[in-house]
């Protein structure tokens, strides 16, 4: 059973889901447009976008008081999916703030090979034909991209490698998820989320290579406030949500997979706005990457499911 109660993959149960996971492509895909803003905008080095993603924990910090009873009772699982997600949006936020967006990009998309494995060692998903083609594909265009006789198909800076793992990070919190107790709320995930991700970001930013730390300028321009406050009380808490939303509801690799869709809108909202190389090599391997998905659209609905093996759930303790 899904966590609506209906049938784990059956169309009616996983439109909503599966939607809204394809709208949340469209603020993943654009987020490097403002983490690049914030932090051009003369606030501080890595302190902007740690700002950014500290004013919504701020706004719902009351809220989380309100529903501090079921988020305790959620107990190690919710707070355990709330810091791998959390760590792998820090990392992914710095990985496109230091490398080259479709190349960062492309790398954290190799996450439904991750969360294909994960599921089938946690949660004993089946990969399917149709999966094993997912992940020859995916791996297929991280060879391309970083191979085909330039030496070993691996990252080779940090802002790379640093999105390679938060895919693996991606890979892990999707797993994660499907354990977290059917009480908790979507806003209980994603509040989880929220105390961990400033923290988290000034510490990945610490990692040799970054930017200088410089104090705040003592008169914050009108457009860096706008950017400030768009990315801190809309973009990230929205995304957050529709991506908590479908993940609970989907297994983890429909889930990644549908996510894949920010790699088009990532890749080409990077080629019409930046300067950055993208030539025929990134454009065979996104094309690999982007074929993973009709390779994973050709699995069964349940996406191998063994559903007698999805692990117990505590009732709810009370009204959301």
């Amino acid at each position: 059973m899904d966590r609506s109660g209906e049938p784990h993959g059956s169309r009616a149960a996983t439109l909503a889901p599966s939607v809204a996971i394809l709208a949340s492509t469209l603020f993943w895909g654009t987020l490097w447009i403002p983490l690049r803003h914030l932090n051009e905008a003369g606030l501080g080095g890595p302190w902007a976008t740690a700002a950014g993603f500290a004013i919504p924990l701020l706004v719902l910090f009351p809220f989380g008081v309100i529903r501090r009873h079921p988020i305790i009772a959620g107990g190690w699982p919710l707070v355990q999916a709330g810091l791998l997600m959390a760590a792998c949006i820090a990392l992914y936020a710095e990985a496109l703030l230091r490398g080259y967006v479709a190349r960062v990009i492309l790398l954290f998309y190799l996450a439904p090979v991750w969360s294909t494995l994960l599921a089938r060692v946690f949660l004993g998903d089946r990969i399917t034909a149709a999966r094993i083609v997912t992940i020859a594909l995916g791996l297929a265009g991280m060879f391309v991209v970083f191979g085909a006789g330039s030496g070993a198909p691996v990252p080779r800076v940090a802002g790379d490698w640093m999105g390679l793992v938060s895919g693996l990070l991606c890979g892990l919190s999707m797993v994660a998820l499907q354990r977290v107790p059917q009480h908790a709320s979507e806003f209980d995930k994603v509040f989880v989320q929220f105390l961990f991700l400033g923290l988290l970001f000034l510490l990945f930013s610490l990692v040799p290579g970054g930017r200088p730390w410089t104090l705040p300028a003592a008169q914050v321009s009108w457009r860096g406030a706008t950017w400030l406050l768009a990315f801190g009380l809309l973009w990230m808490p929205l995304v957050l949500w529709l991506t908590m939303f479908g993940a609970s509801r989907l297994d983890p690799g429909r889930v990644t997979v549908l996510l894949m869709l920010e790699v088009v809108i990532g890749l080409a909202s990077a080629s019409l706005l930046t300067q950055e190389p993208f030539g025929r090599r990134e454009f065979v391997g996104a094309v690999f990457i982007v074929a993973a998905c009709g390779a994973e659209l050709l699995a069964r609905p349940d996406g191998g499911r063994r559903t007698a093996q999805r692990l117990p759930t505590p009732a709810s303790p009370g009204p959301r």
